[in-house]
Order: C-alpha cells, then sequence, then structure tokens
C-alpha cells in the first residue's frame, strides 16, 4: 500500500500544471535570459510572466519581486542585506522563527550587533506591544513570520506592521508556510520585505521570492550577497533558474485560483482525522485549529511515547516529529520549547501537514495507522 504523505509543511508534491510548464521551459526556453538573442528573449519573456504571477498574488509591484533559491536564501539576503557591517545596530526577531533566520541574526550578533529575540505565549505567538516595546533608536529591522512551520501559530504581522511603519522601521516577514494556505498582500500586512519558498506550494525545489518594497529600495538598497552578473536587477547574481521560475509561476497560477476553496477542505481533513484518532488513542493537541492558525495542519502529542521511534516504526505514513530543516541535528524542537512545553511531551509530538492531494481515506488511514503504532508500543518514562 502507497505511502499517505502529510508532510506537507516540510515540502509538498509538484502539481502536474508545474510539470508540464517545466518540462515546457527545459525544452522551449533553455536559452539564457540574459542573452539578448530571440531565444533569450523568449525565455526572459516567461520569466517575467511568472515575476507578474507572483507580484499579483501578494499584492506587489513587479518591480519589487525577486527570485532566489527559496525561502532559506531569501532570509539571509533580508536580514543581512538591511543590516549591514558597520556601527553597532539592533536588530528584533522572535523565539520561534525558523532557523534561517534565527542563525542569520545569530551571524550578526557574532559579528557586534544587538539582537533581540522575544518570547512567545502559549500557543506561539507574539504581540505587538512587544515588538513596540523592543525597539530602539538603533533598530535596523524586525522580523516576525507569517505562520509557524511546527506549530501552525499566525503572527499579527498587520498589527506589528502598523508599530514598525509608525517608528520608521523595516519589517521583515517570512511567508513560506503561510502563503499557501491564507490571503497575502504586503501593502495590508504593511511588511517591506517578504520571502516565501516554491516548493511549500506545489512549484520545484530551488527556486523562492523575496520581496523587497521599492519604498526600501529608494531609501537603503539591500546589500546583495553575491556577486557576479547583477542578475534580478544587481541584488542576486547568477543565471537565473529559468525552468524553476516557470515552474513557480504555474505554481502560484493554480494556488491563486482555488487557495479559499482547499484551506476550508484542508481543514475538514484536519477535523476528521482528530476525530478518528480521538476515538482510538488519547493525545495532547500542541497547536490550535481555529482561526488564528493555518487550517490544514497540526501538531500533538501522545504521552508517554518516543516520537521518533513510533514514525520509524509506522512506516506507512509519512508525518514528522519537527521541522525538516533541522532533522539531521535531532535536537528537540525550539518552537515547542517556547511556547512552554516539557521535554517529555515534546519527545511524544508529530507534526500532520494535509495537502492538495490528501483525500478522506488517507485521513482516515493515518489516524488509525498511528493510533495502532502508539497502542502497540511500550509507553516511555520519564527521566
Amino acid at each position: 500500500m502507497a505511502t499517505i504523505y502529510l508532510d506537507h509543511q516540510a515540502t509538498t508534491p509538484t502539481d502536474p500544471a508545474v510539470v508540464d510548464a517545466m518540462t515546457f521551459a527545459a525544452t522551449h526556453c533553455y536559452a539564457n535570459p540574459s542573452s539578448p538573442h530571440a531565444a533569450g528573449i523568449r525565455a526572459f519573456r516567461e520569466v517575467e510572466r511568472a515575476r507578474g504571477a507572483v507580484a499579483r498574488l501578494i499584492g506587489a509591484a513587479r518591480s519589487e519581486i525577486y527570485f532566489t533559491s527559496g525561502a532559506t536564501e531569501g532570509n539571509n539576503l533580508a536580514i543581512k542585506g538591511v543590516v549591514t557591517p558597520g556601527e553597532r545596530r539592533h536588530v528584533v526577531t522572535t523565539a520561534v522563527e525558523h532557523k534561517s533566520v534565527l542563525d542569520s541574526c545569530r551571524s550578526l550578533r557574532a559579528s557586534g550587533h544587538e539582537v533581540t529575540v522575544l518570547p512567545v505565549d502559549g500557543e506561539g505567538r507574539v504581540s505587538a506591544r512587544q515588538v513596540a516595546a523592543a525597539l530602539r533608536p538603533d533598530t535596523a529591522l524586525v522580523s516576525v513570520m507569517l505562520a509557524n512551520n511546527e506549530i501552525s501559530t499566525i503572527q499579527p504581522v498587520a498589527e506589528i506592521g502598523a508599530v514598525t511603519r509608525a517608528a520608521g522601521v523595516p519589517l521583515h516577514c517570512d511567508a513560506t508556510q503561510g502563503v499557501g494556505s491564507l490571503p497575502v498582500d504586503v501593502r495590508a500586512l504593511g511588511v517591506d520585505l517578504l520571502t516565501f519558498s516554491g516548493h511549500k506550494i506545489y512549484g520545484p525545489k530551488g527556486v523562492g521570492v523575496l520581496y523587497v518594497s521599492n519604498g526600501l529600495s529608494d531609501r537603503a538598497p539591500l546589500a546583495p550577497l553575491l556577486h557576479g552578473g547583477g542578475q534580478e536587477r544587481g541584488l542576486r547574481a547568477g543565471t537565473v533558474n529559468t525552468a524553476a521560475v516557470i515552474g513557480l509561476g504555474a505554481a502560484v497560477g493554480v494556488l491563486a485560483a482555488g487557495r479559499e476553496e482547499e484551506a476550508a477542505r484542508l481543514a475538514g481533513l484536519r477535523e476528521r482525522f482528530l476525530s478518528t484518532l480521538a476515538e482510538l488513542v488519547p493525545y495532547e493537541l500542541n497547536s490550535g485549529t481555529g482561526p488564528g492558525f493555518l487550517p490544514h495542519a497540526v501538531n500533538l502529542s501522545f504521552e508517554g511515547t518516543d516520537a521518533q521511534r513510533l514514525l520509524l516504526e509506522v512506516t506507512d505514513i509519512a508525518v514528522s516529529t519537527g521541522s525538516a530543516c533541522n532533522s539531521s541535528a535531532q535536537e528537540p524542537s525550539h518552537v515547542l520549547a517556547a511556547a512552554g512545553l516539557t521535554p517529555e511531551r515534546i519527545r511524544g509530538s508529530i507534526r500532520v501537514g494535509f495537502g492538495r492531494f490528501t483525500t478522506e481515506e488517507d485521513a482516515v488511514r493515518a489516524a488509525r495507522a498511528l493510533a495502532a503504532g502508539v497502542s502497540h508500543r511500550p509507553t516511555v518514562r520519564a527521566a
């Protein structure tokens, strides 16, 4: 029996429309889009068509969209491009950010900058009031994600944006987890920089988006991380990954056509999964399932269970024990720890994410398989 894939917060399968678009790109748009001949111009036009689709998705101007290799590069470029070497300057972020944000801030701290990492409440949320209290005259940047990749918490980015705009401080938002399920408008959010990856919205891996507002570019252009041929208007050197960009454009088109309806369907699958699971085995929710949380995912714990060992034995479903970007380190989730969970509860936690090709039968089968695995395992006593 085929594996039931429920790890959509780690990555999503490629949509067939994206595969078709990338096949077209590989056979008809293989020329370098920076080349001045007809084949290069054809490739350039397709890249710009994709740029326009991304811009429309998030309410931006085409000139504000830059293509990167993914959200990790985009987050590094956004943070390090604004907070450049020189005088000591201050950055504000939260304890539940993606590692690419936290580690970028850690590198700034090592080079002499000051970083304030804001704590979160029991739902993993930070408040605009906390951000306002943390701002200083030398604050160069605030970075707050749109939605969390482990516990699905949606942050009050628009409220935070009102605070940062009033203070004249740029706001960066890692929207990687939210853009696939939530309406995203950069003007309404009040962000100056926003990032996301193609592979989290059924597009290809190896491509992402960095939005930089024209207002920020006019005031203080970002310092590039890569230098070379001056592609992406001088901000991101290197030959454009044409096929991946065209694939991203196709993924954005599919997403924009049915995001609201799909979000409602996935919320229903999640409720079916949880109700089936509740009939079979006790569990504790680590994430909310109502307003203020992503509709397609849930984080939960089984008391007395080692989740990593459980998932090695329940081989017919694919779920996660935490952030896939950090799985090789085998470290306890920094997100669950920041939300105040005990080590024992963290050890028994799993993250389940439903997706575009998940069926109701998949949700029920997954609940039964997990329940059987939990029931058949000996309990793990707390140390």
